[in-house]
């Protein structure tokens, strides 16, 4: 028993100069590193530049990629957590650079500002290089086309659209090589899936395309969608049938004389509604030398309010009277 007593208190000891001798190598390190940290570096910081707001016909030449480099000095502990992270300037093209036959300008010297931003006010920027980028570019051609909608939307029931899905924009231009866009008379929306819709659509939607038109591209990259969906009604109406382009000498006798008609309207708008909003009629100049004893109406006027109407009766018979 006391050989274990003796075997417990060593291993306790040594233990102990082990955490010791641990504590004092890290509080030397701490040391060092503090000591080094504290001390002024001159260092190069790295920017990569992108930009914006390109004229769309001109396409930056590409693999493009600028690189400003910017000398500091500073303490170390200032530095340091620059070195964790890629810095970027990103150049406006709308402000900050000038044209030169086929290729835009732009003097570092303006994202001087943006740099120090970037770095804060305890670092101190002894020099820009360059002292300018230059940005080559392509002519690329440009067009306009329609954008086509793809849509499959079911309401819910008793509900519908007011009027027609609209879109914004309903063209865009596409930009690209003269000999790719020639083949472009369309650009497709992404598809549109909507179901039991009973409540008015307002969607952005992404536009498509071809993966083969890689070297294209776009004015715009969404469309938004939207349209009034309202609950929905059916009406009818007893509408009296009208004889057109009968001549004077000859008189006629014709059944029915009304014609019902069906309709569909918005339940706001169902009270609007009139049976003198709509006209049908029956055209004489159809069934002259036929020989024929009937007439087919048609709906020639309905009210804008309405989103459908449609005829209970195909014919109207007539006699001619002597």
């Amino acid at each position: 028993m006391l050989g274990n007593l003796k075997s417990k208190l060593f291993k306790s000891i040594k233990s102990k100069k082990l955490n010791v001798f641990g504590f004092f190598l890290l509080l030397s390190f701490l040391f060092l590193v503090i000591s080094k940290l504290s001390k002024t570096y001159t260092e190069t910081i790295f920017f990569h530049v992108n930009y914006s707001n390109v004229p769309e016909q001109h396409s930056i030449s590409p693999g493009f990629d600028s690189i400003v480099k910017v000398k500091v000095k500073a303490y170390g502990f200032n530095l340091v957590t620059h070195n964790f992270y890629k810095h970027k300037l990103t150049v406006d093209f709308n402000k900050e650079v000038r044209k030169n036959g086929q290729k835009y300008i732009w003097d570092t010297k303006k994202g001087i500002s943006k740099i120090d931003s970037q770095l804060g006010s305890k670092i101190e920027i002894l020099s820009v290089q360059p002292d300018s980028l230059t940005f080559p570019y392509d002519i690329m051609s440009l067009k306009k086309v329609p954008i086509k909608l793809d849509a499959e939307i079911s309401y819910a029931p008793g509900y519908d659209i007011l009027d027609s899905l609209k879109i914004k924009p309903d063209s865009v231009n596409v930009i690209g090589p003269k000999n790719l866009i020639e083949k472009i008379s369309k650009v497709k929306s992404e598809k549109l899936a909507l179901k039991d819709v009973n409540a008015s659509i307002d969607k952005d939607v992404d536009l498509l395309m071809d993966e083969s038109f890689e070297k294209i591209k776009l004015s715009k990259t969404k469309v938004k969608v939207w349209g009034t969906v309202e609950k929905f009604t059916e009406g009818t109406f007893e509408v009296p049938v009208n004889i057109v382009n009968l001549p004077s000498n000859i008189k006629i006798n014709y059944f029915p004389k009304t014609v019902l008609v069906s309709y569909y309207v918005s339940l706001e708008n169902y009270k609007k509604i009139k049976a003198l909003d709509f006209k049908i009629i029956c055209d004489y100049a159809e069934v002259k030398n036929q020989d024929r004893t009937f007439f087919t109406p048609q709906l020639v006027t309905k009210p804008k309010l309405v989103k459908s109407a449609k005829m209970n009766q195909s014919k109207v018979e007539f006699i001619i009277i002597e």
